[in-house]
């Protein structure tokens, strides 16, 4: 089948493709479109030299393993050249084009999900439009097997689908290929930094403190884990303590002057002040809300301490 010069209305320019292909769609449930990442179109693609895509905006994101050749692909702020072996991530939301330079087979999907934008946008920040994985099979696999599930007509299980998409955009992110030796001592120090804030909650934790752990100046390593995390070290600090403080108040029996100790909150009343104003409730409210049940009651005094 030939497709030449389709018009879209407002979706694409134009496709000019050829050859061989094979492909499914997909129409997910709600609970996929408000809960998971899902698919909504996988194929098997060959293009002969030259034939290309061009579309103005097609709502979703797509992945692309060219298992051959190479083509040319461009968005409105970027263009390179992919690769063999290369995976090729777009944000086919805005303008998008891509050409194969020569004969070329590509394994593809089109997905979607509350979430996929900002996989996509991390991923476009740290690897860019094309990049090669070190070791690509695990998310090969996941990406061949979305493709086998629909080519072989099995069970649609929309969890699992979900799974194997924020597999397949996990190993992109942790991959490190092309990163400057010294940004990669940076991310090895920076989570470094954070595993110790994980099992130091209970002390103090300057900046001193942790940018000692990190080997770096106390304003160097400001800047560095900003921009690693996009909290400064004292925000990501706080938010440990409070999301540790709101895993003991709704899976165990501790009281607010225990949970305080573990946290490393200073007194209950800071710790109370400090979960109020972020989650909007009282530790105790929030605790009542979650549906935790305790053996005693916890007396609370006006200043916030627990009795």
């Amino acid at each position: 089948m030939d497709i030449n010069e389709i018009e879209y209305s407002d979706a694409a320019s134009h496709l000019v493709w050829g050859g061989d292909y094979d492909y499914y769609i997909h129409t997910p449930s709600k609970v996929a479109r408000d809960t998971f990442l899902y698919p909504l179109q996988t194929g098997m693609f060959h293009y002969e030299e030259g034939m290309l895509a061009e579309r103005n905006r097609f709502d979703s994101f797509l992945i692309m393993y060219l298992r051959n050749g190479s083509m040319l692909v461009r968005t409105k702020d970027d263009e390179i050249a992919a690769h063999e072996g290369d995976f090729v991530l777009l944000d086919c939301y805005d303008y998008h084009y891509y050409q194969a330079l020569e004969p070329t087979d590509v394994l593809w999907m089109h997905f979607d999900g509350n979430a996929a934008r900002a996989y996509c946008d991390l991923i476009h920040q740290r690897q860019g439009l094309a990049f090669a994985l070190r070791n690509p099979s695990y998310a090969l696999n996941q990406l061949a097997r979305i493709y086998e599930i629909f080519r072989n007509g099995e069970r649609i299980r929309e969890p699992i689908l979900g799974k194997y998409i924020v597999d397949i955009l996990c190993e992109m992110l942790v991959e490190d290929n092309g990163v400057e030796p010294s940004r990669r001592r940076e991310q090895d120090d920076i989570r470094r930094v954070m595993s110790y804030i994980s099992q130091h909650l209970d002390e103090p934790l300057t900046v001193g403190e942790l940018a000692s752990v990190a080997y770096m100046g106390e304003y160097g390593f400001i800047r560095v884990f900003k921009a690693q995390t996009g909290y400064t070290p004292h925000a990501y600090v706080v938010q440990a303590r409070l999301d540790t403080a709101k895993y003991m108040l709704v899976n165990s029996q501790a009281t607010l002057k225990e949970i305080c100790a573990a946290c490393g909150f200073s007194t209950t009343s800071v710790f109370c002040a400090a979960f109020k104003k972020r989650m909007g409730v009282s530790p105790l409210e929030f605790r009542k809300r979650s549906g935790a049940r305790r053996d005693e009651t916890t007396a609370v005094t006006a200043g916030g301490s627990a009795s």
